[in-house]
């Protein structure tokens, strides 16, 4: 998706009241990641995901110590076999937001049936991951990705999107919540003990 071109608001009538407020263009594009292999990503396709992986992490530690977490170096296989696995399925896909070959943030969207208690449509969108690179956080990337998502969902024709936020993270709460997704499913944790 190219960016959006430059805004202008011009307020007031009088020269004395006029003000003009310019939204800049902004300096970097979305669009889907390519596989190298028709309808498949190899590792190191995903692999170029890495680093924005390690920065979502690190964001997930910020906010919620309750739980130990992987290594980045036994997180990032086992992520990125979740991701071949979500991508395989007809419909899923994976945007990249980019200043010139430099990856700044991605989204990962699953596509599934339907589910079996809510009316929800005979397909239904997960947001699997939205990371963005922290220097790149609060400047609408974020927002685009998901724009750009939904936009795309909207052509195949699936209109229920469902996401999960870490716990704790209630900035990413309120930034879905702002775009009109609702709480839905708390879920809870617990680690047995072995006797």
């Amino acid at each position: 998706m190219p960016p959006p071109t430059s805004r202008s608001t011009v307020v007031g009538t009088t020269p004395e009241t006029r003000t003009e407020t310019i939204t800049p263009t902004p300096d970097w594009t979305i669009d889907e990641l390519a596989s190298s292999a028709p309808g498949a990503f190899t590792d190191a396709d995903l692999d170029r995901l890495e680093p924005l992986w390690r920065s979502l992490m690190d964001r997930h530690r910020e906010a919620w110590e309750a739980v130990a977490m992987r290594s980045y170096e036994d997180s990032w296989p086992r992520r990125r076999a979740q991701y071949r696995g979500w991508l395989s399925v007809p419909g899923s896909f994976v945007l990249v937001a980019r200043r010139g070959g430099r990856l700044l943030g991605y989204a990962v969207v699953g596509i599934e049936e339907g589910d079996e208690t809510y009316a929800t449509g005979d397909r239904q969108a997960e947001i699997r991951t939205l990371a963005v690179l922290p220097g790149e956080r609060d400047h609408g990337l974020g927002a685009a990705l998901v724009e750009e998502l939904e936009r795309r969902l909207l052509a195949e024709g699936v209109t229920d999107v469902f996401v999960g936020t870490m716990h704790g993270n209630d900035a990413a709460q309120r930034f879905y919540e702002r775009r009109g997704y609702t709480p839905f499913v708390h879920m809870s944790y617990r680690k047995l003990a072995v006797d």
